[in-house]
């Protein structure tokens, strides 16, 4: 388990550097909510995150390379299996959240994924916890050599699905109507 912990930069610090370092430091996150191993989990994001501190406002960073996307449920298509993850939200100096900040978002895009930044799919804060700090998603997302690609279809089309492949959503249905049915076969 990586024991790094969160980097701060401070307004000194050329962000091409910051984005170079958070680029070296990515790991492989596989997306599950929560991760099989809570802890390696929480040790992969807080290795892979950074806090840019400039007067009267923080970035919060964070930069993992997703996979199995597809292959835990998360998305039909499988064009979508992998992804390069940027994470980002913004605090004032007393901690409490700040809206998000258009022009810095941007910025910060753009370094991470130049060339390929207009590939580039943007995702409002999700879970309660992500909306409680206003945290944006902004996504690349690649084939199986980690490289930039642009993918075919919706996330959410079935015509590249394998035969016999169930969303997150529909496994957890399915595994609900069976308990439901095992208990009613009981009685």
């Amino acid at each position: 388990m990586n024991k790094e912990i969160m980097r701060i930069f401070d307004k000194y610090w050329p962000k091409t550097s910051i984005v170079e370092q958070m680029k070296a430091r990515a790991q492989i996150y596989g997306g599950r909510l929560p991760p099989t191993d809570v802890r390696e989990g929480l040790a992969i994001i807080d290795a892979c995150s950074a806090q840019y501190e400039q007067p009267g406002l923080y970035t919060s960073l964070i930069y993992t390379m997703d996979e199995g996307m597809h292959s835990i449920g998360w998305w039909k298509n499988p064009d979508y299996a992998r992804c390069y993850h940027l994470s980002l939200s913004f605090w004032y100096p007393d901690l409490t959240v700040a809206p998000k900040d258009e022009k810095a978002t941007a910025e910060w895009v753009e370094l991470f994924y130049h060339p390929n930044a207009r590939w580039v799919w943007a995702e409002p804060p999700f879970s309660a916890p992500g909306k409680r700090k206003n945290v944006w998603h902004y996504r690349l997302f690649v084939d199986e050599h980690w490289q930039p690609i642009l993918p075919k279809g919706e996330v959410y089309s079935t015509l590249k699905t394998e035969h016999g492949w169930l969303s997150w959503s529909e496994l957890q249905d399915k595994l609900k109507r069976k308990g439901q049915a095992e208990v009613e076969g009981i009685r």
